[in-house]
């Protein structure tokens, strides 16, 4: 199958072309915007124009032999108007949303760490939608940049004090920790050292979305 993946910047759409490659699918790489910056403003600034950008590509993807379009960012599902792409380029568009629309309701109280706060704030909202559930949200531009500069994990665990924030996560008494959502594409790049620091389950949602690919 081949399928049209969709993310923030090239770093993050050839994670995304890499994993499900990995899994047997063909890939056609569509980056949005040069950099994590660029994709933050049009984010906040720009919805309908992301959107018809994302339509745009979607049509070029359809020329190409895509069958399906997956997109990878966190930060742009939340922030395109999906329905409107569903139902115009009558394309089936796997999206993270898509995972946390379907999150095992034990899951009461979360914590995420997002691309930007609009990203952290629709990811709370998703999660919320049909039962309130206590959410602890961070948006950190910073570790976005961090990761497409190719530092060390480690390095970067240092350099933004994220053990701290796990020992923050870790010693949360009232209302303890029981998922921790990592709500961008690129934050698989430090999920291993973040394993190290805590025993609270991580969810990365792209296995889930690649369940949903293959359906």
């Amino acid at each position: 199958m081949k399928v049209a993946v969709f993310a923030g910047t090239y770093v993050d759409t050839k994670m995304g072309s890499d994993l499900l490659e990995k899994n047997n699918f063909e890939t056609i790489l569509y980056p949005i915007s040069k950099n994590p910056k660029e994709q933050s403003k049009l984010q906040f600034y720009s919805v309908e124009e992301l959107t018809n950008i994302v339509k745009e590509k979607i049509e070029d993807a359809k020329e190409n032999g895509a069958e399906k379009i997956f997109i990878y960012c966190n930060s742009l599902s939340v922030a395109i108007d999906l329905k409107y792409l569903r139902e115009t380029t009558g394309m089936e568009i796997i999206t993270p949303i898509d995972v946390y629309k379907n999150l095992d309701k034990k899951y009461k109280n979360i914590a995420i760490i997002a691309a930007n706060s609009k990203s952290a704030f629709k990811i709370d909202q998703i999660l919320c939608e049909e039962e309130f559930r206590n959410i602890v949200a961070i948006g950190n531009l910073t570790l976005v940049e961090a990761i497409e500069d190719k530092l060390n994990p480690e390095e970067i665990i240092k350099l933004l004090a994220l053990d701290k924030l796990a020992d923050y996560f870790n010693n949360i008494k009232r209302e303890k920790l029981d998922l921790i959502i990592l709500g961008c594409t690129h934050f698989p790049y430090i999920k291993e050292e973040l394993e190290r620091l805590t025993d609270i389950k991580i969810l990365d949602p792209a296995a889930e979305m690649i369940k949903m690919l293959g359906e």
